[in-house]
């Protein structure tokens, strides 16, 4: 009985705190509308400003943050685009897209969330555009604005407009037997894979930019080849298509070069690979045609994947940087010859765990098929490392894998180089030194100048390579790695 009586006290109490409640909100009175001429919005930015935005499709979508700081509520009596329909940007208000709104309340100490895009109409112009618009505010009879910036720019378009099952969706850009040449005049928008057919070669421009859509890449098929042409003062860059400042190092943003057995060599001068899942894919699809992939003065960084990735080639690397990968720099396969010379491979990769060294060589490639795996092997003829750095985050950065019972099949070794590994008493490695920080100045921005006090500084010998990535010239003692130290003259490097 003293349990009922307990529980009838409780349920009376909280019909009491409810009735109340409903009392207080009942009697609250609406929000003050302030009509104080005076009274001014606040936003997280004055300015947005949108970097390159490629014609016809479409930017990132960036925020605009309303605060209303007063101590009563208002009424924005319009919120616009100045430009009108006709502006080449889009907002959404309130959930809702247009280019103009009305007579929307904004409670004291509330927030309103603004988004723009844009889209560029084509300009048949080689040049940027400057595209300037505004979001007008009206709000008491007083007027405020935000600043809308953006740069467009026109574009070659490659769409896709071949299905093979299998595949993924291409152009053939250069049939077979045929020579077609990439300007500098205005970038290559690329969406799919852009082919270069047997027999057909690309030859690529200094200063040229070309540009991946998501899962996009270009594919030197068999027989082919690309000829890439930067050159210090203009490199040929190979990136997605978001330009805005919070992607100009996000991996993942495109696929991979593919590239294909050959009889003639496909050579990559002064080139900058970054942002994609596999940098270079260099594979033999049937059977080797005796050319090489030729890498000079070159970049390969941020791939979420490999930096470079081979099946039984030819490759050879010189004054190379391939870093921050989520998977190994150099994932060398299925055997083939491979020479690399003062090259800095550095993986600091910070988009996610990284569990493979930077470098995996080996003689062999397991292909998982659903009626279990094939094991391709080859003859690893020859892995030359000369004047190279190979550091990074994990303990040990060196995988030296033959397949079993062919360890005499596969000749490797390391010459005047600084190595990241616990392999020092079993690893080819003439006059190489282990397990110290080469000090690069800011590995996780791409930065791999050394520092001053390097370990790698002096200890290398003169190579085929007199000068380094930046045309520095190396003295009788050469650094390690792609760059040369020279005595910085101000606090700011290239990268």
């Amino acid at each position: 009985m003293a349990q009922i009586i307990a529980l009838k006290t409780i349920s009376k109490i909280s019909l009491f705190f409810i009735l109340i409640l409903i009392l207080s909100f009942a009697c609250r009175k609406a929000d003050i509308i302030s009509t104080d001429s005076s009274v001014r919005l606040n936003f997280s930015n004055d300015t947005i400003i949108f970097d390159t935005v490629f014609t016809t499709m479409g930017s990132v979508t960036k925020k605009l943050l309303v605060y209303n700081d007063n101590e009563n509520a208002v009424i924005i009596s319009k919120i616009a685009l100045a430009g009108g329909p006709s502006s080449f940007y889009q907002i959404i208000v309130d959930g809702r897209s247009g280019d103009s709104f009305n007579d929307l309340e904004l409670s004291a100490g509330d927030s309103l969330y603004i988004f723009v895009r844009i889209t560029i109409d084509p300009t048949n112009q080689n040049s940027p555009i400057i595209v300037r618009d505004s979001v007008l505010f009206e709000i008491n009879s007083n007027l405020q604005d935000v600043d809308l910036y953006a740069w467009g720019q026109d574009a070659h378009f490659i769409m896709p407009n071949v299905t093979i099952s299998g595949l993924p969706p291409l152009n053939i850009i250069a049939n077979e037997g045929e020579s077609v040449r990439w300007t500098n005049e205005k970038p290559y928008v690329i969406v799919g894979y852009a082919v270069v057919d047997s027999l057909a070669s690309l030859i690529v421009d200094a200063g040229a930019r070309i540009h991946f859509y998501n899962n996009s890449g270009l594919w030197i098929y068999k027989g082919a080849n690309i000829q890439v042409n930067g050159t210090l003062s203009d490199p040929v860059i190979f990136q997605g298509t978001r330009l805005d400042e919070g992607y100009r190092d996000l991996p993942a943003q495109w696929d991979r070069i593919w590239i294909n057995e050959s009889s003639v060599n496909s050579t990559f001068n002064y080139a900058i690979i970054k942002n994609g899942t596999i940098g270079i894919q260099a594979e033999t699809l049937n059977e080797s045609m005796g050319n090489s992939l030729i890498l000079n003065n070159s970049r390969i960084l941020n791939m979420s994947g490999w930096g470079i990735f081979s099946r039984f080639y030819q490759i050879e690397g010189n004054n190379l940087v391939v870093a921050n990968a989520g998977s190994s720099l150099l994932n060398l396969t299925t055997g083939g010859r491979y020479i690399f010379m003062n090259c800095t491979f550095g993986n600091y990769y910070n988009y996610g765990v990284r569990k493979d060294p930077s470098l995996h060589l080996s003689n062999y490639y397991i292909l998982p098929t659903s009626e279990g795996d094939i094991v391709y092997t080859g003859v690893l003829q020859e892995a030359y490392f000369g004047d190279c750095i190979f550091y990074g985050a994990l303990e040990d950065e060196l995988l030296i894998d033959p397949y079993p019972g062919t360890e005499n099949e596969f000749l490797y070794h390391f010459d005047y180089c600084l190595l990241k590994s616990s392999l020092e008493s079993t690893l080819n490695g003439f006059h190489s030194f282990f397990n110290e920080d080469p000090l690069f100045i800011d590995a996780y921005e791409n930065d791999f100048h050394l520092d001053s006090l390097s370990p790698a500084r002096d200890k290398g010998i003169l190579m085929i390579n007199p000068v380094d990535i930046e045309g520095i010239l190396r003295d009788t003692k050469p650094d390690l790695g792609a760059f040369e130290y020279v005595k910085p003259t101000n606090s700011k490097r290239k990268k």
